[in-house]
């Protein structure tokens, strides 16, 4: 088919370049006919302004001429008769005439023209006035005639004279270049148009032997099309952060200040107000949530995080966010999780919860009578280190029929227009759940009967977890004990400042604030502080720049590792990794969440400034009994050696763009670092070994291995401050162990 294709082309090729050729060179011809019209113009209308300047300065002469003729009659009468300045008069008036004429559509000048010939008229009338009395022998006041002669009317003759000269002048200027352009116009197109005729004619005969497809002029031209493609993304990512940010701004503002005032003394009312902000900001939140997660799904740029999380305090919490709007319809919600599922997982917690919380939230949006059951129960184990669950939501409302139910997980689509007037929403919620399940490897369907209720349903497989201390989610938190800290904010936001003060305040916390990290650092130098809240955005010196700054000792060495959190209301993913570039330790996006807020805070509060977590070193060397200091600084002498190569070796597969060596690399790291109590630097290499199984642009990778590289630094010094502290005590203490022996020779 397509050798048929290009064997047509190649024997109708030379037609059709000829009649391209002809009718390239009868348009020539049209521009060139239209070309030689518009030079005949210009050069019609240079002509008529040239004989517009030439009759203006006729009648400026004859107008200096007659006020000549009217002086030469009072001081020369013998010599000078009244018909001498008549006959200037009739110069001046034929002079206006002849101006008048000559203006056609020029309103402007026609204007102008006008002026001159009333105020002219009126002025000969009494310049022949003065003349005629002159010359009957009344000798007039010389002053008064040479008044007559220079005042305000004859200077607004004599300028509206120049100014009509002058536009005349521009436009004579004008006229004589633009049939300079016609000319040399119509010269380049006669060119052309032999250029053309050869041209066409050669290619109309050769065509034929030229290749129809040009394989590299292909490629160049979709490599062309992927780096436009890959800048659009660019843009769009850029706008969706700024939008994020200037939504987010403001939000927090609402929802910190609301969670505020629920703490405040209220009556029953006002607790209702405040319960339906609570639910309205929450509402818009979820809306920009679900049109960001839409477009980073697109764009390739959503990502899964893994962490360890308690499936019975992850369903309590979404259970809790959606009760009240529940309660608001006497809806019921009932939670059953079977016996046999597993308490602990290993993956993304916050991702599960937002698809329960659009499942749950379309139950309650389509139901008028209750119970809403969510039920959760193992379909079977993959293996002894990971379970496949079935989540459910089952409701008993207006349900769907099978039409329906093939478009309810498509984008912005809802189940008929009806829906979308009566209930709302953006139809986002099922299509962004079905893109997540299925990033997880799982599934999303559902079933229902019209008019009597419907079953969403997903099924997992998630990795089991041991139970260990540490694993704690913030959606666990059901209260906040009392924290004693003193922190620094850096916001210049008037509204975030006051919903950080007042939240600080609730924790048992102090707080100072500044504007911008510029006075952060001044401060830094003469305050001490437990922890800093650093934003983003700031002017004069933003979080980032400033954070820089504190890690390179500019606020104080004391203060290198002082734990820095980053507010920031852009939640494109990206920043964080930006945020963990430039030194800080971790990240909470605007609006803020209190609990959030306050497990965060008591997490890196309770690290302290040390690199290296006291607890795991002392649990090492108790396991290593009685030559724990030596097998201590054996490890760090290896670690010391080992991570700073394993940095180097991830950045050379990174400039070679050998992406799949780096995760072990990353692995490797993170279990050195985990077994000498690194933790941060471990969290740093969990999310670089993730990069194997999560999509990550290479710009995330490179800031990802950026901030390993910084906080290597602090965990070796840190290390080796250990390393030598021990050094030193045990060189005080060596004389009096050899002085034993030689006692006893």
């Amino acid at each position: 088919m397509l050798t048929n294709l290009l064997q047509e082309w190649k024997l109708k090729s030379p037609r059709l370049v000829a009649t391209i050729g002809l009718l390239t060179l009868l348009l020539i011809a049209l521009l060139s006919f239209v070309s030689a019209r518009n030079f005949q113009t210009a050069a019609v209308l240079r002509q008529n302004t040239d004989r517009n300047l030439y009759e203006a300065r006729g009648f400026k002469s004859a107008f200096e001429k007659s006020k000549n003729s009217l002086s030469a009659l009072y001081l020369h009468p013998q010599s000078t008769s009244l018909e001498d300045f008549s006959a200037a008069e009739n110069e001046v008036r034929a002079g206006l005439r002849n101006l008048h004429d000559l203006q056609g559509n020029n309103k402007i000048q026609t204007r102008r023209v006008q002026k001159i010939s009333f105020l002219t008229e009126t002025k000969l009338k009494d310049w022949y006035q003065r003349a005629s009395d002159i010359s009957n022998g009344l000798r007039a006041n010389a002053r008064e005639l040479q008044n007559t002669l220079s005042d305000s009317t004859v200077a607004e003759i004599e300028q509206t004279l120049v100014d009509f000269i002058n536009e005349e002048a521009a436009t004579l200027e004008e006229r004589v270049v633009s049939a300079e352009n016609h000319l040399r116009q119509i010269m380049l197109l006669f060119t052309i148009a032999l250029l053309c005729g050869a041209g066409l004619f050669l290619l109309a005969i050769f065509t034929w032997r030229k290749e129809i497809k040009n394989r590299k002029a292909g490629e160049l031209y979709l490599e062309a099309a992927n780096k436009k493609s890959q800048e659009m993304l660019k843009l769009k990512s850029s706008f969706l952060a700024n939008m994020s940010h200037e939504i987010r701004t403001p939000l927090n503002g609402i929802i910190g200040m609301s969670k505020l005032l629920e703490h405040s003394p209220l009556n029953d009312r006002q607790m209702e107000y405040v319960e339906t902000i609570k639910t309205s900001s929450a509402s818009l939140l979820s809306l920009i949530n679900d049109i960001l997660d839409f477009s980073k799904i697109e764009s390739g740029k959503f990502q899964l995080e893994e962490t360890n999380f308690e499936l019975a305090s992850l369903l309590k919490s979404t259970v809790s966010i959606v009760e009240y709007s529940a309660k608001a319809k006497n809806l019921e919600i009932i939670l059953d999780v079977q016996e046999e599922v597993p308490e602990f997982y290993t993956g993304d917690p916050l991702r599960i919860r937002q698809i329960l919380l659009n499942l749950l939230n379309n139950a309650i949006k389509f139901s008028d009578q209750g119970p809403i059951l969510l039920r959760v129960s193992k379909q079977e184990y993959e293996d002894h280190s990971s379970a496949k669950l079935l989540f459910e939501v089952i409701d008993r409302g207006v349900g769907f029929d099978h039409e329906t139910r093939a478009k309810l997980f498509q984008s912005f689509s809802q189940g008929d227009n009806s829906m979308s007037r009566r209930y709302g929403g953006t139809g986002l919620g099922l299509a962004i759940s079905k893109q997540i399940v299925e990033m997880m490897n799982g599934t999303i369907d559902a079933e229902s009967v019209a008019g009597q209720g419907s079953r969403f349903f997903f099924s997992l497989t998630l990795k089991i977890a041991k139970y260990d201390h540490s694993i704690q989610s913030i959606s666990s938190i059901s209260s906040v004990k009392p924290l004693q800290a003193h922190i620094l904010v850096a916001e210049d936001n008037r509204i975030n400042q006051k919903v950080a003060e007042e939240m600080l305040g609730l924790m048992g916390c102090t707080c100072k604030v500044v504007e911008n990290g510029q006075l952060a650092i001044q401060i830094l130098q003469n305050e001490d502080f437990d922890l800093i809240l650093m934003d983003a955005q700031m002017p004069i010196m933003d979080g980032y720049e400033a954070t820089r700054a504190i890690r390179q000792g500019q606020a104080g060495t004391a203060n290198k590792a002082i734990p820095i959190l980053a507010t920031t209301a852009n939640a494109i993913k990206g920043d964080i990794e930006l945020c963990l570039e430039a030194g800080m330790n971790d990240y909470i996006s605007k609006p803020i969440a209190f609990n959030d807020l306050a497990f965060k805070i008591e997490k890196w509060i309770a690290r302290g400034r040390s690199a290296i977590d006291e607890i795991t070193v002392k649990k090492l060397k108790a396991q290593a009994g009685a030559h724990s200091e030596k097998f201590f600084k054996e490890l760090v002498e290896i670690f010391a050696e080992d991570a700073p190569e394993a940095v180097s070796k991830m950045r050379i597969h990174l400039d070679s763009k050998n992406f799949e060596a780096i995760p072990p690399i990353a692995h490797t790291l993170k279990s050195s670092a985990a077994i000498l109590g690194a933790l941060r630097l471990k969290d740093l290499a969990e999310r670089v070994e993730r990069s194997k199984t999560e999509p990550i642009t290479e710009q995330q990778l490179k800031l990802l291995i950026d901030s390993i590289d910084k906080e290597l630094i602090f965990a070796l010094e840190d290390l080796m401050n250990k390393v030598k502290i021990k050094d030193s005590t045990e060189k005080k203490t060596s004389p009096r162990k050899s002085q034993k022996p030689e006692a006893g020779v």
